[in-house]
């Protein structure tokens, strides 16, 4: 039995040492990281309303706009991305919708652009940024040759896209 207890304690000095031998005061970890693609795009408010209802006597009705705002943010590389605009179908015959995106502050407006279901570049040369209450302007131009046109709705669509 003597001899049980003195190799038992023998074995559990033996473990306790070896513990205190493998045990460190530093060690490392390999940190893994990634950034991926960051493109967002948020349009401000739902609708807005454009009502062309005045002339001038012998002139063409008056031009009418209005304004909302827009926000972006992309972590792409210089000169990479831009913004496109579209309409579901076209304007009527004699009716121009026209928007002008101010560009956030690494970007090139394209000023005025008359809008239509085709995708048309409203701000081009867009590098890294993230910019909130930008300000976009639509215009709404009706000849007398349009005549009278009903109240409807049209969705316009901006994109965020390679350049």
């Amino acid at each position: 039995m003597k001899t049980f207890n003195t190799s038992l304690f023998f074995c559990i000095c033996f473990l306790f040492f070896v513990g205190l031998a493998s045990a460190a005061d530093n060690d490392t970890i390999t940190v893994n990281y990634e950034v991926q693609a960051i493109n967002e795009l948020n349009i401000d408010g739902a609708s807005v309303t454009l009502t062309v209802n005045a002339a001038t006597a012998g002139a063409q009705p008056n031009q009418v706009t209005t304004s909302s705002t827009y926000d972006i943010t992309t972590n792409c590389a210089a000169d990479a991305k831009k913004l496109t605009a579209a309409i579901n179908s076209d304007m009527p015959a004699n009716v121009t919708l026209t928007l002008n995106l101010t560009a956030p502050t690494n970007g090139t407006s394209q000023g005025d652009v008359t809008i239509s279901s085709t995708p048309a570049d409203v701000v081009t040369a867009i590098d890294a940024v993230a910019e909130a209450n930008i300000n976009m302007t639509f215009k709404l131009d009706a000849t007398v040759s349009a005549g009278v046109v009903a109240s409807a709705s049209k969705t316009l669509t901006l994109t965020l896209t390679d350049s």
